[in-house]
């Protein structure tokens, strides 16, 4: 039995917004999404627990980050100066921004052939929306009114 619809127009009742996922080429949950004004693809990540920036693509694009001196994975984490994340119309609540370094782990993906990952949503952005991820329709869900900061 699918209850998919199901789940997603009581979902939809409640104010949850449906995004549409995919999965990359190593199996990655992802959606589109912006940085400001940039398209970019988030991969999903939910052992992360804050929303993160590829450190090298934040330089690419002059995306201000400011080192927090504080170890990470990759050197030291960065922090991203006053930039707006959204989904489709959604503005997306975190608890800042971070970026660090991946090219380690990009240069092992691209190797293999697939695309380097660019940003990827942390459970910062999970708790604050509310998600519920459908893995069998590969659809995330958000509440549309996030947690008050």
């Amino acid at each position: 039995m699918d209850d998919t619809p199901a789940i997603a127009e009581l979902l939809s009742r409640l104010g949850f917004r449906r995004f549409e996922l995919s999965r990359t080429g190593v199996g990655h949950l992802m959606l589109g999404g912006r940085i400001d004004e940039r398209p970019v693809d988030f991969v999903l990540d939910t052992g992360a627990s804050s929303t993160f920036v590829e450190l090298g693509y934040c330089r690419s694009q002059g995306i201000a980050v400011t080192d927090t001196g504080q170890p990470g994975h990759g050197g030291t984490i960065h922090k991203l100066g006053d930039v707006q994340l959204s989904l489709g119309a959604l503005p997306i609540r975190t608890n800042g921004i971070f970026a660090i370094d991946m090219t380690g782990t990009n240069q092992r993906l691209t190797a293999k052939g697939f695309d380097p990952i660019r940003a990827c949503i942390g459970q910062d952005v999970l708790r604050h929306h509310r998600a519920v991820i459908d893995y069998a329709a590969l659809a995330l869900f958000l509440k549309e009114r996030p947690d008050a900061p």
